[in-house]
């Protein structure tokens, strides 16, 4: 018997050397994407209450003004880049020409789009290009990228690149084809998927309805990952919902924030392992021997 103490006592010295965790209420990350181009729609939004997380698109007109106000706004908010990749709507044809169906239109040459017909020497280039003008991000997400995310080369390519940073990823999860969370563990990316479209209909119904359910997801998983738009209709929304979330027992976290509590919980998982393998241990001190 002191031998099998022994060992517990062992492990749970082990245990106890890994984070605390503490089970906290449900989560919900909330992304406001797209921003950059308006500036009074992005103020508003950043003015929202709570640890929102910023998606904001590189070289847009007003992507330095936006992302100096979500540094300096405090209350755990934080900004990411919207980094466009290429979707099945606009594949590349040539370099700075995109084709929708029968319709053709140029890119800006400074939005440097991920795009499949790029070399990997390429496609780092233009991934460096935009995080290079937003250095207090603190992770990234794919504004459209439906047919990029989907292929496996351009994914651990990005992750690959990323593994050289403090990055997260995001999946915006535009297509059910994606496999960015599988090259994100792969290369060891901390990751986060999306689990609801807030304002895909802008209606202030179909907002609604997106929205109970993503706190449905949230009591259920834990935690939940909205993506929404500076849109009036989502922004009239978010105002009067947010302050109400005390009540559903949700609290809004960042996207790190949301990361950490995954690291924790894997941890408590780690910790029950440990002591559930110790207590299935046979007792072979000489007093437990017959």
């Amino acid at each position: 018997m002191y031998y099998y103490l022994k060992r517990i006592a062992c492990l749970c010295i082990v245990a106890s050397c890994l984070p605390a965790f503490s089970q906290p209420s449900s989560s919900l990350v909330i992304i406001i994407d797209d921003l950059g181009n308006n500036l009074s729609l992005g103020q508003r939004a950043i003015n929202l209450p709570g640890a929102i997380t910023y998606g904001i698109l590189p070289s847009t007109p007003q992507s330095q003004n936006l992302a100096a106000a979500v540094l300096n706004s405090g209350n755990d908010k934080e900004m990411i880049i919207h980094m466009p990749m290429e979707s099945v709507y606009s594949q590349v044809d040539k370099p700075k020409t995109l084709s929708t169906h029968k319709k053709q239109f140029s890119v800006p040459e400074k939005t440097q789009t991920l795009a499949s017909h790029q070399t990997q020497t390429v496609f780092a280039k233009n991934l460096h290009a935009a995080l290079q003008q937003f250095p207090s991000a603190r992770g990234l997400n794919n504004h459209q990228g439906s047919h990029l995310t989907a292929l496996t080369d351009q994914m651990n390519w990005l992750m690959g690149e990323l593994k050289e940073t403090d990055l997260y990823f995001i999946d915006s999860k535009t297509t059910g084809s994606s496999v960015a969370k599988k090259a994100a563990a792969n290369h060891g990316i901390p990751y986060l998927v999306r689990d609801v479209f807030l304002d895909h209909d802008p209606s202030p119904e179909a907002i609604d309805k997106q929205y109970r359910r993503a706190l449905k997801i949230a009591k259920k998983k834990g935690c939940a990952v909205i993506i929404a738009h500076p849109n009036r209709n989502t922004l009239d929304y978010l105002e009067q919902q947010i302050p109400l979330l005390a009540e559903e027992n949700i609290a809004i976290v960042s996207g790190s924030e949301a990361i950490r509590q995954q690291r924790r919980e894997a941890n408590e998982r780690i910790k029950e392992t440990l002591l559930s393998k110790a207590e299935r241990q046979p007792d072979l001190s000489p007093s437990g021997i017959h």
